[in-house]
């Protein structure tokens, strides 16, 4: 049992972040150990928009380990009947939940959905400061927290903790400001429009389709309310040469979806199209002196693979063991934590690569030549660095090495070697274990990228 904080404003943890992983995170500790002090902060009431998404059916497990899966159907969330996408061929093929052992999945209204997580942290002895934003005051552990009560100033207060998980989403607020450093592998972003459907016109099917185009792919869903979530995805650099802002122009982008554009004909624009950044991206490290990151101030996954909520659910469940672990004195459980998420993290940019790879229909679209990951390099060609001056400094490329690793790389190559040399002589040098696949495709963009030259 963890001794208790000797004052009413003294937690053994502060999260900081209300959604699933933060809430997850909190719900967890609590039902391992009641007497852990948690406290929660949310910047906002859960009333603002959030994009929607589908939960799949293994959520359910999680769930029931919250112990909230009771309440969760209380709530009437809309079934979903599985998945169907034209990804390889322009024909829809569909993937039934009705095969799955846990049933079917769900379409979520993330504002009820996050909203009802934080009322259940509440309900299990948790502290839940809504509307409320935190500043560090100070660097070190006990951490002491200035807390401002949105309008309500009266409410401003300092709280301490022994230790503060960071669920404040990408922004990685808390972990960045620790030194954390991002490694980010794509740019990829999504253009949302919500959609309103007359009684008459709205969707019978329950199911979340995504269709391949040239510059990227649509994803749709139908929301528990009955409106629809469409949105397209591109790279950053490739929307900023089309136009999307206003309706007309998003109108205009749906006809390279023709099943996206047939299935939303009759819908009726919510409001104008709205940006979210959607790229996959960890941190370098997730953990530091009495500190952890969850979710995706962690890790951030494709979309396409429907398993951003499920997967904050799951890394905040893990989390409290780290942390209950660590405060009772275990001095492996958080390096262990970040060493888990590294790998779970691997595993995922190669099933990423393998689904992406499945569309080879445009081979000639920057979208998608730079997810296929295709090692082309052959293992005895001479590789060189262009220049000395090129590799003196933290190179930022998105590739699956970090900064330092890529520049490790280019220095290998100041003279020129064979790629298989150099291969082995960096995986001599590396401080974690890399794949030869990882190695391999990391000189091919520092080749893209003009840093080195081959002979």
């Amino acid at each position: 049992m963890i001794p208790a904080p000797s004052s009413a404003n003294s937690y053994d943890v502060v999260i900081l972040g209300g959604g699933p992983a933060g809430t997850a995170t909190a719900l967890a500790l609590k039902r391992r150990d009641p007497s852990c002090r948690v406290a929660l902060v949310e910047r906002s009431d859960y009333s603002s928009l959030r994009v929607g998404e589908s939960l799949p059916p293994p959520a359910q497990a999680l769930l029931r380990k919250l112990g909230v899966w009771e309440t969760f159907l209380q709530r009437s969330p809309l079934e979903s009947a599985g998945t169907r996408a034209a990804w390889g061929s322009p024909e829809m093929h569909e993937n039934e939940f009705i095969f799955s052992p846990f049933g079917r999945g769900w379409h979520l209204d993330r504002r009820d959905f996050d909203s009802m997580l934080a009322r259940e942290a509440e309900r299990a002895g948790v502290s839940v400061f809504r509307r409320t934003q935190a500043h560090l005051i100070d660097q070190s552990a006990p951490w002491n927290i200035h807390l401002e009560g949105g309008d309500d100033a009266s409410a401003s207060c300092t709280i301490t903790a022994r230790f503060i998980v960071d669920a404040t989403g990408r922004r990685s607020t808390f972990a960045r400001s620790q030194g954390a450093r991002p490694l980010v592998f794509d740019h990829l972003v999504g253009v949302v429009v919500f959609l309103k459907f007359a009684p008459e016109d709205r969707q019978l099917d329950t199911y979340t389709s995504v269709e391949a185009c040239e510059h990227g792919w649509w994803y749709t869903a139908v929301l528990p309310c009955g409106d629809m979530a469409a949105i397209f995805m591109t790279d950053a650099a490739l929307l900023g040469s089309m136009p999307w802002r206003t309706l007309d122009d998003w109108r205009t982008l749906t006809a390279m979806g023709p099943q996206t554009s047939k299935r939303i004909a009759k819908g009726q624009p919510l409001a104008k199209p709205s940006l979210h950044l959607a790229e996959s991206r960890r941190l370098e490290s997730c953990v530091g002196n009495d500190w952890l990151a969850v979710g995706d101030a962690a890790c951030t996954l494709d979309p396409l693979s429907s398993q951003g909520v499920m997967k904050g659910l799951q890394s905040g469940i893990d989390a409290s063991l780290a942390i209950l672990s660590h405060l009772k004195g275990g001095s492996e459980t958080l390096a262990a934590y970040d060493q888990q998420i590294a790998e779970n993290y691997s595993r995922y940019l190669d099933g990423r690569a393998a689904y992406y790879g499945l569309e080879q229909r445009w081979p000639n679209s920057s979208f998608w030549k730079s997810r296929h990951e295709v090692v082309t390099l052959h293992p005895n060609e001479h590789l060189f660095a262009v220049s000395a001056d090129a590799v003196s400094t933290p190179l930022k490329l998105s590739t699956r090495l970090s900064a330092s690793e890529l520049t490790v790389l280019a220095q290998a190559c100041i003279q020129p070697r064979p790629a298989h040399q150099v291969l082995a002589d960096f995986k001599t040098r590396s401080t974690r274990p890399c794949s030869d696949r990882e190695v391999l495709l990391a000189m091919q963009a520092l080749l893209a990228g003009g840093i080195l030259s081959r002979n």
